[in-house]
This record gives structure tokens, sequence and C-alpha cells, in this order.
């Protein structure tokens, strides 16, 4: 739906199924880009990554290169975080009962909690229903590997949604036993996962927001051309306030209006006289302008997904807290604040 808004001479243009696996200066001057298939295209201005938490256009910027080795590209790019997430859908069917909006009910538990709800799926579509289940990795201890842990040193984020490769009724009843293992109330959550069609299971990862590189840098030979960061691989941040899509948009505006003064400036558009202007510093403005707010918004989410999923002591600080927090009008502050923008 999204490619349909845009205009011919953009969306032709789109290419899918591409990996990323070199960014250097074209002899023509400007950027070309490398892909796994062996094809290249450019030159380019500027590259700019939106190519999520495990970013090879942020491995770029940080260290010159993009490395062959995805183990080593992902240990530089992402951080794990120690929690994980499981989910069920129920497509629904023709006799599934109609609903005007979407709905979202959160059950705390020890160790987890779970998410239930109901949302629309397209027009012409049955509302779909889905059970997500938050929780601990037993091997970490929030990002650390514990020393006797069990997984492998490489955990998945499996970021293109790939199906539980297990069976549906193996994996039903694995989070069916993890409500009950973590006393999560199962009046909604239950009833989503024994009718589920589908499962996925993923790792939530973040960055480091004080990565001394920055969001840009200049292509080596390439005549003053840069790449630059945006959305996840800029500022990843876990899930738990609901606001990496809309940040990635708010990334989006902020660039586009640099870009826009860069090219009125250089070119003396608009009744502009030209002048000598710095797509470097622009860039640095750009990031200057969006790094103190995603910083917020992840050290943020990130401290409440380790409390919603906590366990013992912390899971009952946790019940008193929120409810204390909701009562006093706090936790509508922090979401309502997230979601504002500030471009």
């Amino acid at each position: 739906a999204l490619i349909d808004t845009l205009p011919n001479e953009v969306s032709e243009q789109l290419k899918f199924g591409k990996e990323l696996t070199g960014i250097q200066a074209s002899d023509s001057g400007g950027i070309q880009v490398k892909f796994a298939d062996g094809s290249s295209d450019g030159p380019f201005d500027l590259v700019v990554g939106c190519d999520g938490i495990k970013s090879a256009v942020k491995e770029y910027v940080e260290s010159g290169t993009i490395s062959s080795n995805k183990l080593k590209q992902e240990g530089k790019s992402a951080i794990y975080s120690g929690i994980r997430i499981r989910y069920a859908v129920d497509d629904g069917d023709a006799s599934s009962d109609n609903c005007d909006h979407a709905e979202l009910r959160q059950y705390f538990g020890e160790g987890a909690y779970a998410l239930a709800g109901t949302y629309g799926a397209g027009k012409g579509r049955p509302p779909r229903k889905a059970a997500f289940i938050t929780f601990l990795d037993q091997n970490y201890f929030g990002p650390f590997r514990k020393p006797k842990a069990k997984s492998p040193e490489a955990v998945r984020e499996n970021a293109d949604w790939t199906q539980d490769v297990r069976s549906p009724a193996e994996t039903r009843q694995v989070m069916l036993q993890q409500i009950k293992d973590c006393n999560i109330p199962n009046v909604e959550v239950a009833p989503i996962i024994e009718k589920a069609d589908r499962f996925f299971e993923l790792g939530v990862y973040f960055h480091n927001p004080s990565s001394l590189s920055g969001w840009s840098r200049e292509v080596k030979e390439s005549n003053g051309r840069f790449c630059t960061l945006s959305g996840d691989a800029a500022h990843a941040m876990p899930p738990f306030l609901g606001q990496g899509a809309n940040q990635a948009i708010q990334d989006a505006y902020c660039l586009a209006k640099k870009i826009y003064e860069y090219n009125a400036r250089s070119l003396g558009t608009e009744g502009e006289t030209e002048e000598e202007v710095s797509l470097q510093k622009l860039l640095k403005e750009y990031e200057r302008q969006r790094w103190a707010t995603t910083t917020s918004i992840s050290a943020k989410a990130g401290c409440l997904g380790y409390l919603e999923a906590s366990e013992g002591f912390l899971a009952k600080f946790r019940d008193v807290f929120f409810s204390t927090m909701f009562r006093l009008g706090v936790a509508k502050k922090i979401f309502l604040g997230a979601a504002t923008p500030n471009v």
C-alpha cells in the first residue's frame, strides 16, 4: 500500500532481495554499492542506510568496511538484550466477528508478560487475533551472557519474521506451558494460542547510542559524498514503547529537510544566491536533532522491558510501581511524550 503512494518514477526503481556487501567510490565520482548477487548500482551522491538493526551501512559508518562474516557484522552493529518475544497469530475466517477498532490487553506474570488483542488485517479480510509472550532469556543476565549458558553464542533476531521451525502443535504446547509456569492469567491469552495458525519468535536487539562514529561517514575518494543512517540502523530501540516506526518516520522527515536545504543553498534555488554549504555539517545537524530524543526513548523502552518481564521481588515492585504511576498520570505522560514528534 505504501509503494502505491510513490510517484511512478520512484516506485519503478525499487529493488528487493538485495544484500549489501560493499560501499566504495565510483570511478566517475560518487558512491558505488555492491550486492551479494554480484550486481552493483550507482553512482550516488548520498547513501542512506535504513537496513535495520543489524545494518551493513552502520558497520561501514563505524569501521569503513562491511564484513563478509555475518556473525562478526552482527556483533558490531547490534546488542542482544536478553529479552525474547513469542508470537501466536490466529488469522481468523469468514465466521470471525467483525471489529471496528483494535484492542490490546496486557497480563503480567513472573519473568514474563503477555499481550492479547484483536486488530484489522485489511479491507475485506476477517480480523486477526494475536498473543505475544515477552520473557527473559534464562541464558542471559540482561545483555550479558551467563558463563555456563547453554544457548549458542549468536542469538537470532529473526528480522525477516521466519515462522517457527517447530511443528505448530509443539510450539503451541511450549507457549501454553510458559503461561502456566509464569503464572500469566490465561483467560484471553490461552484461547488465542490454542487456535493460532502461525507462530514466530524474535530476539530483542538494540544499539549502543554512544557510538563515537556518529551517524554519517564520508566515502574515501568520492568527492565529498557521504553515507548516513536512519531508523533502526541509527538507533535500534527495544519495542516496549511502540516507537520504532514512529521515530524512523521522524528521522526521514528531518533528513529530507536537510537534503532539501543542501540542494536549495548549493544550487541557489527559490531566489537564493548560490553559496558554499557543507553536506557533512547538515548531516551532523540532523544527527544532533534526533540523537537526544531517540536515546531518551531507547533508555526508557529498555528499562520498561526489563521491568515488565521481571521476576521475584522486582515483579512485586513492578505491580505496585505501575499501579502508582498509572494513578498519578506518569505512565500516560511517558507514553504520550515518546509519541509526540520532535522534528
